[in-house]
């Protein structure tokens, strides 16, 4: 049995997009008979419990005796709260021999990569989204258009996975991507998801929310899903509640392809979920909430998959966008068929196997 150890982290400031699709690779590998665990590093926003719950063992790594607070969306050291190489040394404390090391985070490169490999003699993969320089055997990024030639430059001895053929999503929703109306018709009467990823620091959901209840006559049946690790989690529920004839709130769900085929449109950030929704062929309205994802959204936005929105004026652009997504659906849920087929995690470990394989 080969070990596989995954260095990752969720917080307020990171959000829980990186673990998320972590626990989905590290399922699969789990599936092909790899023995995982997780290092990861508790602070506010982390889901330490949820990738216990899923069966993994973590390793916890040490907290700063002084947090820091990133000054942009874009200060990746800060989400790492320490030097990397003192962090290199404290996973290399936590973990003995292992064959494969994943790293899913911002805040690490190449000093890091080499440090571990150096060590260890073992495999490095590393999931990136922002062609940056890596001491890798395996590099994932799965950004809509991304060529394997923008990273080759830099990485010229690493595989490079490129593209949304290798988008990190649960195998479920391949399954209900065949079950899917492709032709339904949509009206001021569909149901409506907003999911603004597990954190939602700027608090964009209840943006959103205002926006329909002060702009719409009639709002449209509206669910949505924060997880109460958000900051403002008690003001959106606040709010659901006292808008409870056309507003859901949900903490938690367990089969989420499931759960999100079951919407007609959908409002979200650009992260990872982006190609959940377009699995789903689900037209979506975008709202960046970080820097890193201003990339994602207009290569989106390129081959006409969504309509975007800004956070700073919701309230003005997003009827119109809700309008137009309804009288354009055809167009823009063909659009987000054609860029993933759900099955990008298989992908990934088939050539994970055939990297072990040739060591």
């Amino acid at each position: 049995m080969l070990n596989v150890a995954i260095r990752t982290d969720a917080s307020l400031y990171i959000g829980s997009g990186h673990v998320m699709r972590c626990l989905v690779l590290a399922d699969a590998l789990r599936n092909v008979g790899y023995n995982v665990v997780f290092l990861t590093r508790p602070q506010k926003g982390d889901l330490i419990s949820i990738i216990k719950q899923r069966g993994f063992d973590v390793f916890e790594l040490s907290q700063p005796l002084e947090w820091l607070v990133p000054e942009t969306t874009s200060d990746y050291a800060a989400w790492l709260q320490m030097d990397e190489n003192h962090d290199a040394e404290e996973c290399l404390a936590q973990f003995g021999s292992t064959d494969l090391v994943i790293v899913d985070h911002y805040g690490i490169g190449i000093k890091w990569h080499e440090k571990v490999k150096k060590a260890r003699s073992c495999k490095v993969m590393v999931i990136d989204d922002l062609v940056r320089q890596h001491d890798a055997d395996l590099i994932v990024d799965q950004t809509l258009l991304r060529s394997v030639d923008e990273y080759q430059k830099l990485n010229p001895h690493a595989e490079i996975l490129a593209g949304t053929d290798y988008a990190i999503i649960h195998p479920d929703f391949a399954k209900f991507r065949q079950g899917v109306d492709k032709f339904k018709a949509l009206e001021n009467g569909s149901k409506v998801l907003i999911s603004m990823g597990g954190i939602d620091a700027p608090n964009a959901t209840l943006q959103v929310l205002n926006a329909f209840k002060k702009k719409l006559i009639e709002p449209p049946c509206v669910t949505v899903l924060l997880s109460e690790r958000a900051p403002h989690y008690s003001q959106v529920k606040s709010f659901a509640e006292k808008e409870r004839s056309w507003i859901t709130h949900i903490d938690f769900v367990e089969n989420m392809a499931e759960f999100m085929s079951g919407y007609d449109i959908a409002i979200g950030a650009p992260g990872s979920t982006s190609w959940e929704r377009a699995c789903l062929g689900i037209p979506s309205i975008i709202i960046p909430i970080a820097e890193n994802q201003n990339i994602i959204a207009q290569k989106l936005l390129k081959v006409n998959a969504v309509k975007i929105v800004t956070l700073s004026n919701i309230q003005s652009e997003l009827v119109p966008a809700l309008n137009e997504i309804i009288i354009r659906c055809d167009s823009y849920r063909a659009s987000n068929f054609a860029l993933c087929d759900g099955v990008g995690c298989s992908r990934v470990v088939k050539k994970i196997e055939r990297c072990m394989n040739l060591c």
